[in-house]
């Protein structure tokens, strides 16, 4: 049980080519990444892609990250030279001010594509800017499978692209527990392990500390065991969803 299918699908590879044939003709490309970890949820390959082509980094799920990590992360981008705003896709108000950045950032005509990795919320940001729920959007990696155009009045043009990723960076254990990239059921206990001991570092010297806490919550078996699967699923739902309080994952290279 238990192996996750090779997930570098045709429509990544597809994606790739569009970006790259689209790059000369779009005003500006927007990079989605997860505000709890900004560079960890970036795509290194994109800046090769997208050539001379303005990017404008969007931080989304600001709400579920450290704010004094973020407002770091701000800092360094913009010490970088990259323009970057952190925001909650799902925030009535997100729409002001993603359209306030672009318009700071680049001039009109303008055409814009979502890029990023998947399930970082490009389909819901793009809903929240088109104002109606005309992109797919779902849980599950990967729902977006092809190129969408969206035009609206005022000269707006929006892309929304499938999710890309390369399958050395889907490696990684903290995009899984983020929820990027998929898990297969038999790590699923170890990745709650690791994201417990990272989220409550008082517990480092109580490994087992999230089995008990899916004991106090009567996840268990008709044995009275603790049902470490439903535990496991639980934390992780848990840390996407921010119920164990705001959390970063990484802080800029040269700090705070």
């Amino acid at each position: 049980m238990g192996k996750v299918k090779s997930w570098y699908p045709g429509h990544m590879v597809a994606t790739q080519k569009i970006i790259r044939e689209l790059s000369p003709y779009l005003t500006a490309f927007i990079e989605l990444v997860d505000a709890r970890a900004p560079e960890l949820t970036r795509h290194g390959p994109m800046g090769t892609w997208v050539g001379k082509t303005p990017r404008i980094v969007v931080l989304n799920k600001a709400e579920l990250a450290d704010q004094t990590i973020t407002d770091a992360w701000m800092r360094w981008y913009r010490a970088q030279g990259v323009g970057a705003v952190a925001l909650t896709a799902t925030h009535p108000k997100a729409d002001r001010v993603l359209r306030t950045a672009i318009t700071e950032r680049v001039s009109a005509p303008y055409r814009l594509a979502v890029v990023g990795l998947p399930n970082l919320g490009k389909s819901t940001l793009l809903n929240r800017m088109v104002g109606k729920n005309r992109v797919a959007t779902g849980a599950k990696p990967g729902i977006t499978r092809g190129p969408q155009w969206i035009r609206l009045d005022g000269g707006w043009e929006w892309l929304d692209l499938p999710g890309v990723v390369t399958p050395s960076r889907s490696k990684d254990w903290r995009l899984k527990v983020l929820g990027v990239v998929p898990v297969a059921p038999d790590e699923m206990e170890d990745l709650a392990e690791k994201a417990w001991t990272r989220m409550h570092p008082n517990a480092c010297g109580e490994p087992e500390a999230w089995v008990e806490w899916g004991r106090q919550r009567g996840f268990l078996t008709s044995g009275a065991a603790v049902d470490l699967h439903r535990t496991a699923q639980a934390v992780l739902i848990g840390v996407r969803d921010g119920q164990f309080g705001r959390h970063s994952w990484e802080v800029p290279p040269d700090g705070l």
